[in-house]
């Protein structure tokens, strides 16, 4: 055999392998948003755009916070139980992922693991298979000459294309498109909205709020590190993907406001409201391709998951990966079908699953691990503010998001879908058309 151009192996470092500081902030900003970005100017108008805004300042803050938690414990896990190759070797050459739940069981014991596993899986997959209902539900603004259960089945063909991306070094190029369709659609929604709001009811507030909650966390935040050459910078890279993510949300939704004011509170989907032209009709396959990348990064956790239950994950032969992706893709492609509203009960999830996978387990790990005095002057991971500090902010962290993100929120959601029960119809070829 020749040996391969010098170009070639270049080409394939700048545009495929993935792993540096830049790559993290485009991974965190790209997976964040997509169909959620459309539905921001909607919670902003439940709660009020005043207070929206406050809140979404200090959901970003807290996020950020609790990412960092999260990243204190991956480094520290890693030093522990992948140690004897270098940051590059390690995080370049081997398909193995980590994830949350591994790192919460390497600190705290199988118990720990097992619950956050659940937690998890349950979070990411129904991630995966909301990308898919709102792909039909984008779409359906774009085409109406199928209905949008058809529409799901179409998109989910494309999606399986997914099952053959290796890892998260193989994002690069896609979660730079992935920043660019972001950034498209926020500018789109400021320019197409030219009356504040005030919330109508707590219920109502609430309801809001939940939808808000996705500011302050990455679904995959330990595959993402895993694919690092420097996890150790990830806080960084989340820090300005926080300030990414909050000038493509606030701005538009304070735009969105200003023009439709209540009727926003009837309208889940911004882009419905406006009419059809060249920029929303690129704006709307933008987002698809979007949803596209958001569903391969979020998929990726879940296969990684189910590979080692199988015990493939490990195994060099990149065949059996994929044979063993098939049978979860289509479990994504049956939920899909089923639950053609899962973006009214993903709120529900958010306020539930995502809370205390994401914000309250890592909190509360973070403080069990360096509650011990020996292990806070050992470690070389404790943060820079303190034990005292650290131990109280968790604590705050964990008092708030249970008692109003878990709360009063998951409250106002269960009313809100009350209030739809006779339109929720398992398999329906149409909803809310």
């Amino acid at each position: 055999m020749g040996s391969r151009h010098p170009w070639h192996d270049f080409l394939l470092r700048v545009l495929w392998h993935g792993g540096s500081t830049f790559d993290a902030w485009l991974n965190i900003s790209s997976v964040k948003m997509a169909s959620r970005l459309l539905t921001m100017p909607q919670s902003t108008a439940q709660m009020g755009l005043p207070s929206a805004i406050a809140y979404q300042l200090f959901q970003g803050g807290m996020g950020a916070w609790v990412q960092h938690v999260i990243g204190i414990l991956f480094l520290k896990y890693r030093l522990h139980h992948q140690s004897g190759a270098s940051d590059r070797t390690r995080f370049t050459t081997t398909t193995q992922v980590e994830s949350l739940h591994e790192v919460i069981g390497g600190h705290l014991g199988p118990r720990w693991r097992a619950v956050s596993f659940v937690l998890n899986i349950v979070c990411v997959f129904y991630v995966c298979s909301l990308q898919l209902v709102a792909c039909s539900n984008i779409v359906y603004n774009l085409n109406r000459t199928l209905d949008k259960r058809t529409w799901t089945s179409v998109f989910t063909a494309v999606f399986s294309l997914t099952i053959f991306i290796p890892n998260a070094h193989n994002y690069r190029i896609w979660s730079f498109l992935g920043v660019i369709t972001t950034t498209y659609v926020a500018a789109y929604l400021v320019v197409a909205g030219v009356k504040y709001t005030t919330p109508h009811s707590y219920e109502e507030y609430f309801t809001g709020l939940s939808g808000l909650t996705i500011l302050g966390h990455v679904v995959v935040p330990v595959e993402i590190m895993d694919a690092m050459w420097k996890p150790q910078e990830f806080s960084m890279a989340n820090a300005y993907s926080v300030i990414y993510i909050l000038l493509v949300t606030m701005i538009p939704s304070i735009s969105m406001n200003r023009r439709f004011g209540d009727i926003l509170l009837k309208h889940p989907n911004a882009l419905s409201l406006l009419p059809s032209s060249k920029f929303r009709d690129t704006a709307i396959i933008l987002l698809l391709v979007h949803l596209f990348i958001n569903f391969g990064m979020y998929s990726l956790a879940v296969y990684a998951m189910w590979e080692k239950l199988l015990r493939v994950h490990d195994s060099p032969s990149y065949g059996k990966k994929i044979l063993s992706r098939v049978p979860v893709f289509l479990a994504f492609w049956l939920t899909a079908l089923a639950f053609p509203f899962f973006g009214i009960i993903s709120k529900i999830l958010d306020a539930t699953f995502i809370i205390w996978n994401f914000y309250v387990i890592p909190c509360a790990a973070y403080n069990l691990v360096f509650w011990s005095r020996t292990v806070q002057q050992q470690s070389k991971s404790l943060s820079t503010f303190g034990w005292v500090t650290d131990f109280s902010l968790n604590l705050g962290v964990i008092l708030w998001v249970v008692i109003v993100e878990c709360g009063l929120a998951l409250w106002g959601d269960m009313v809100s879908l009350l209030s739809l029960k006779d339109d929720l119809r398992l398999f329906a070829k149409c909803y809310n058309c």
